[in-house]
């Protein structure tokens, strides 16, 4: 009786063992297929199959423990589209899409376009290997129940979790070829590299207090920007009653300014700007968002911070205290307000324009208009507020209608429709662009006619990279100077400029408040002005790539660096709240 008994356990663990195998065989395919399409170089090609081994047999796990259909099949039903998600969310953005941002579900509101545009037929080869397992595994089910498979099923379990753990193992590598280093340098190369756990393990990690050694650095590094910090050519108070209206433009590229295709000219309007006296035109502003993106964009303008190493800054600190344009405007009697076309729990922007010092957000500008139509609402119900503010104020303006997908013609009218192009998202980006030019060249009309234009300093920007120029040259390799925005200022006080130099998103914080007099606020930003006698000419990218002269001393390069690392610890160990 014993020997049949024992005979059972052995089949029960045998099976429930081949179970598991055989789950872990096609996760592991899975994986390597969604590996295969984030096609960006890794190095050390031979550890890569032995973390997705990992990878697989921990996601293959449940199996081990539970018997029941009902929930092994949605658990593989969210495992796959969590691997989908990964490379939808790559398609659009170039990185890896952070565990923050599955918790912010109000921004799926009016992507369906953008996601179903990044939904290829070839996807369904990751989820193919999942559905071959179910099909199997509801065929050759059974109840299967041992106390021996348990605590196997458990050594199994730690024995793999060890395994996953061996790259954080004290000195078994130096702290830069370590995981957590390479993750917050090369992320997309580095997931590829480590995994999808070492991923989360980097994730959850950061998530953590910040550590004595980080404050310490930290401490050091802003007691020494407080005297690198001063601003020669603040402007006089006669300037400070000038409004200050900041137009965020959705996805604009500098590449588009002045560029004519086959003789049309993309952004008219722009160019007309761009050439009046009074005007100051930065074109090489280097793009420096990361997980937050847009968010991302509004957090450097108005707090002079750059953002998080993972997660969006925008959900994960927006209970954070902060030093902002629109505080540092307040001590000089400046009110200040916020257009959005979203509603104000898009990026959480709700919460962010209380946090950033906006005395009141007007969200939903957009509407009942259809998305080609939200800039033009936005600038029309913006308008109309606008008049009725009492001066000096600051306004913050952010448009959508030039987001992606780029699928089709935002306008029906645009002689770029006539012509011929390789790549038709890049013509239907240019057809957006030349939209929201002209529909901020109304605007700006509008001003003047409401005799506000004359008042006011003007200030147009791109919130981030998204068609990058490349793209229309048919390049395959991505270069930082692919990734400019421009910087345009309208009826700008300041004559002192380095309008052909290399500057970050960064620095239009203090460049703002050196140019509105804000010479005495207590944060500056990271980044410098650009209206000071000298400027670092070098700004770097969020994958580590720069941009700038071939002449930069190293130790520019190196602080410029570290302005990615201070703030990040800032933003994680919430520094302005105690400072």
């Amino acid at each position: 009786m014993e020997k049949i008994i024992l005979r059972e356990w052995k089949e029960v663990i045998t099976r429930r063992l081949f179970i598991y195998f055989l789950l872990s065989l096609c996760l592991f395919i899975a994986i390597g297929q969604l590996e295969h399409y984030i096609n960006v170089p890794y190095d050390r090609t031979d550890a890569v199959k032995m973390r997705r081994i990992i990878d697989a047999m921990l996601f293959a796990s449940p199996v081990l423990f539970c018997r029941k259909k009902r929930i092994i099949l949605p658990y593989l039903l969210l495992l796959n589209l969590y691997l989908l998600s990964i490379i939808w969310y790559f398609r659009t953005y170039l990185t890896i899409m952070p565990l923050s941002s599955y918790l912010m579900f109000s921004n799926l509101r009016g992507l369906g376009g953008s996601i179903w545009h990044s939904i290829y037929l070839k996807d369904w080869l990751i989820v193919l290997p999942s559905l071959c397992f179910v099909l199997f595994y509801i065929c050759i089910y059974r109840n299967l129940k041992s106390v021996i498979t348990l605590c196997r099923s458990v050594i199994i379990v730690l024995l793999v979790g060890v395994w996953a753990s061996i790259p954080y193992w004290p000195n078994k590598r130096p702290s830069y070829d370590q995981p957590l280093h390479r993750f917050s340098i090369i992320g997309s190369a580095a997931f590829k590299e480590y995994g999808i756990i070492n991923y989360w393990i980097y994730q959850i990690r950061l998530q953590h207090s910040v550590s004595n050694e980080e404050k310490e650095w930290v401490y050091t590094f802003m007691d020494e920007l407080k005297g690198r910090q001063h601003f020669c050519n603040c402007n006089s108070v006669e300037t400070l009653q000038k409004n200050l209206i900041l137009i965020l433009v959705e996805s604009f590229q500098s590449w588009t300014v002045g560029m004519k295709h086959k003789g049309i000219e993309i952004t008219p309007y722009m160019n007309r700007y761009v050439n009046t006296q009074g005007t100051i035109y930065f074109p090489k502003v280097l793009s420096q968002v990361k997980d937050g993106r847009s968010s991302d964009a509004q957090l450097i303008i108005n707090t002079g911070l750059l953002p998080l190493n993972v997660g969006a800054a925008s959900s994960l600190c927006v209970s954070n205290e902060f030093p902002s344009l629109a505080k540092a405007l307040e001590a000089k009697g400046y009110t200040s307000v916020s257009f959005i076309c979203d509603g104000d729990d898009f990026w959480n922007q709700g919460a962010t324009s209380i946090a950033y010092g906006f005395d009141k957000l007007y969200d939903k500008m957009q509407g009942s208009a259809a998305f080609k139509d939200a800039d033009e609402k936005l600038f029309e119900q913006g308008l109309l507020h606008l008049k009725d503010l009492e001066p000096p104020f600051y306004a913050q303006l952010v448009t959508c209608s030039s987001h992606m997908p780029y699928t089709e013609p935002t306008i029906t009218d645009s002689p770029l429709l006539k012509e011929n192009f390789k790549d038709s998202e890049v013509r239907n980006y240019l057809i957006a662009i030349q939209a929201v030019d002209k529909r901020i060249a109304q605007f700006i009309d509008g001003l003047k006619k409401e005799g506000l234009f004359e008042n006011s300093i003007i200030v147009i920007t791109g919130d981030h990279e998204q068609m990058t120029y490349n793209r229309y040259e048919g390049r395959e390799q991505l270069v930082a100077e692919d990734c400019f925005v421009p910087l345009i200022i309208l009826n700008s006080p300041s004559s002192s400029m380095h309008t052909n130099e290399v500057i970050g998103q960064e620095d239009i914080y203090p460049s703002l408040l050196n140019m509105l007099g804000c010479c005495d606020y207590s944060f500056k930003g990271v980044g410098e002005s650009a209206f000071e006698d000298s400027i670092s000419n070098y700004a770097v990218f969020r994958t580590g790539i720069a941009a700038g002269g071939k002449n930069v001393p190293d130790s520019i390069k190196q602080y410029r660096k570290n302005c990615w690392k201070v703030s990040d610890i800032l933003l994680r160990m919430d520094y302005f709240a105690s400072h």
